[in-house]
């Protein structure tokens, strides 16, 4: 094998390639729905999606990784028996990552679009209620299942070479 195939097969196998793919591809989607429902589809504003996007998967990667999803896990292990009954673990945590993170994002939107948003506490529940309402059935529903099937299938394709 090349040293472009060795490299490329440890980064299909590596257990964080999964969730980076799954955080850049709903900080696109989430993105660019929360800019164009705001200020439209022009130029500009795709090319201002494009200038933010980089900034915003590292802020995500590390908001989840650091802060929401110790959190959740925490309060996994504090509750054990609450979540395990309501609602299956791999559908829990994912649920609560989500509205952690858009809460956190929702703060710092509506902040920073005063103009937009004169009352802070209205701005704020009407943005997260609009983001939120989209970011769980498209998680769930579209981005995992499709990332999953894909990077099921290379793996069956192109399996661990150890």
């Amino acid at each position: 094998m090349t040293r472009l195939q060795n490299t490329m097969h440890r980064i299909l196998h590596h257990p964080n390639t999964v969730v980076v793919t799954l955080v850049s591809t709903m900080v696109m989607i989430m993105l660019s729905y929360n800019t164009i429902i705001r200020y439209g589809v022009s130029w500009p504003v795709i090319l201002t999606i494009l200038k933010i996007y980089p900034l915003a998967v590292l802020f995500i990667y590390c908001l989840r990784t650091y802060v929401t999803l110790p959190l959740v896990l925490k309060l996994h292990d504090y509750f054990p028996h609450h979540f395990n009954q309501v609602i299956p673990r791999h559908v829990s945590i994912p649920f609560f990552v989500i509205t952690g993170n858009v809460s956190v994002m929702m703060v710092i939107l509506t902040e920073t679009h005063r103009k937009l948003y004169p009352y802070f506490v209205s701005g704020f529940v009407g943005n997260w209620a609009k983001t939120f309402f989209v970011a769980v059935p498209v998680f769930f529903f579209i981005v995992r299942p499709t990332i999953d099937f894909i990077f099921n299938n290379l793996k069956m394709k192109y399996p661990r070479l150890d």
